[in-house]
C-alpha cells in the first residue's frame, strides 16, 4: 500500500474550548435489553440495555482500551441517546509479547467526562494461546475475559448514584485505578504461566504504575502527552487508499469549562471562504456508501466538535462547521444535508441503480441527523 507522508505545513492545529454537549442520533439501532440480575458482560453484545429497579441503562463495551480499535465509538453512539450510559473498558489490554499492548488513557477518560458517559474500570481474566495456523508459533493471547463480577459490581454502584458522570470517574481513577492496574497484571501473569505465552515486561508495567502513582495530575501528564503525540503522528501519515481530495489533516487542543485538555484529531480541515470545516472522511472502496459502522464512527467523532463554543488558530477566533464526507464508487452526483426533500429524492432517482432500500433508509435518517444538530453537514459523493 502506497503512503503519503505529510509535512508539518499541511498539518492545522487549533484550540478549542466546549461548555456543554447536545446531539441527538437518529442512525442508531434497537439495543438488546438485559436484566441486570442476569447480565454477564463477556457473554452480552457490544452494547444494549440493562434494566435495573430504578429504570434502564444503556451500555456499551470496549475489546482494548485503545480508541482505534474494535468500532467503540460506533457503540457508543448506539447507546448515546439513553439518558444514562456507561461504557466498560479494559484498562490494560496485553496480546502477548508478539502483539500490541495497551492501557487506558486520560483522554479517554475526559473524553466520557465531557460526554457524560459513566466508566466501568475491568481486566481481563482469562485468555486462551492464539492456535490459528498463522499465530500458533507466536506468542499470541486471544479470546480474552473481563472479570464479569467486577464490572457487575460497578455497574450496581452506577444504577444507585447520583452525581455526575464526571464525578464518578475522577473518584474511580483516583481511588480504585492502581488497584485495578495490579489486578490486571496479577491476572496476566497467570494467564502466562498457564498457557505459556509470554507477555510484556512487568517491571517496565509497574514502572508505568509508579509514576501515576504519584498523583492524579501525573496520570494526566503521562498520558496526555501521549495522546498528543499519538494525534501528532496520526496526522503525518496517510494510506494512498483514503480519499483526502479536499483539504489538509489537523489537530485539536480542546478545554472544557471544568479545565480539561484532550487531543483529538481530524481527517481534514477545509476552508471555504472565511469559515473551516472540520472534516471526517469514510470512503467506499466498493459499492455505494460506507459501512455503518465507518459512518456511526464518524459521527460519533463530530458531536464534540459542532458542540464546540469557540475554535482558535494562530490565536485567532475562526468561523467553523463540521461535516462527514461519505464517499463511495457508485454514487453519481452528490448531495448535503440538511436539504428538503426534493433534492434527496433527486439525489436517490440518480442513484437507483446502485442504491438499495436499507441505504435509502439511511440517507433519509443522514437527513435528519444533520437537521436536528447544530453545525453538523454530511456530504455524499463519488470518489472517481
Amino acid at each position: 500500500m502506497r503512503l503519503k507522508i505529510r509535512t508539518m505545513s499541511d498539518i492545522y492545529h487549533f484550540k478549542g474550548f466546549i461548555r456543554d454537549v447536545k446531539y441527538k442520533t437518529h442512525l442508531d439501532e434497537s439495543l438488546a435489553i438485559y436484566d441486570f440480575q442476569d447480565f454477564d458482560i463477556n457473554h452480552a453484545k457490544g452494547c444494549g440495555l440493562v434494566k435495573f429497579a430504578a429504570g434502564q441503562i444503556g451500555y456499551s463495551k470496549w475489546i482494548s482500551p485503545k480508541r482505534t480499535r474494535s468500532y467503540p465509538f460506533e457503540r457508543l453512539y448506539n447507546t448515546y441517546n439513553s439518558p444514562m450510559r456507561l461504557t466498560v473498558i479494559p484498562i490494560l489490554e496485553d496480546e502477548g509479547l508478539d502483539g500490541d499492548l495497551d492501557r487506558l488513557q486520560y483522554s479517554t477518560v475526559s473524553w466520557m467526562n465531557l460526554l457524560n458517559v459513566y466508566i466501568v474500570l475491568g481486566y481481563y481474566a482469562n485468555a486462551r494461546k492464539n492456535m490459528s495456523m498463522l499465530q500458533s508459533h507466536r506468542n499470541k493471547l486471544t479470546g480474552q475475559k473481563l472479570d464479569a463480577t467486577l464490572v457487575h459490581a460497578q455497574m450496581a454502584e452506577i444504577s444507585q448514584y447520583k452525581q455526575s458522570a464526571l464525578h464518578w470517574n475522577r473518584s474511580l481513577i483516583e481511588d480504585r485505578f492502581v488497584e485495578i492496574y495490579h489486578n490486571a497484571l496479577d491476572q496476566y501473569a497467570a494467564v502466562a504461566e498457564r498457557t505459556g505465552v509470554r507477555i510484556h515486561d512487568r517491571q517496565l508495567q509497574a514502572l508505568y504504575l509508579s509514576k501515576l502513582m504519584q498523583d492524579f495530575a501525573s496520570f494526566k501528564d503521562i498520558s496526555l502527552r501521549g495522546s498528543r503525540g499519538a494525534a501528532l503522528r496520526e496526522t503525518r501519515t496517510a494510506h494512498g487508499l483514503e480519499y483526502l481530495a479536499d483539504g489538509s489533516k489537523a489537530t485539536f487542543e480542546i478545554e472544557n469549562y471544568l479545565g480539561g485538555i484532550y487531543y483529538l484529531t481530524a481527517d481534514e480541515i477545509v476552508q471555504e471562504e472565511d469559515k473551516f470545516f472540520i472534516q471526517e472522511s469514510k470512503n467506499a472502496t466498493r459499492g455505494f456508501l460506507p459501512s455503518v459502522a465507518d459512518i456511526k464512527d464518524g459521527l460519533f467523532k463530530l458531536i464534540l466538535f459542532s458542540n464546540l463554543d469557540t475554535l482558535m488558530l494562530n490565536d485567532r477566533h475562526i468561523e467553523f462547521g463540521t461535516r462527514l464526507k461519505l464517499t463511495g464508487m457508485d454514487v453519481r452526483g452528490s448531495i448535503r444535508f440538511p436539504c428538503a426533500g426534493r433534492p434527496l429524492q433527486n439525489f436517490v432517482d440518480a442513484n437507483l441503480q446502485h442504491i438499495s432500500k436499507r441505504q435509502r433508509v439511511i440517507l433519509e435518517r443522514l437527513n435528519l441527523e444533520a437537521t436536528n444538530n447544530r453545525n453538523l453537514e454530511i456530504e455524499i459523493a463519488g470518489n472517481r
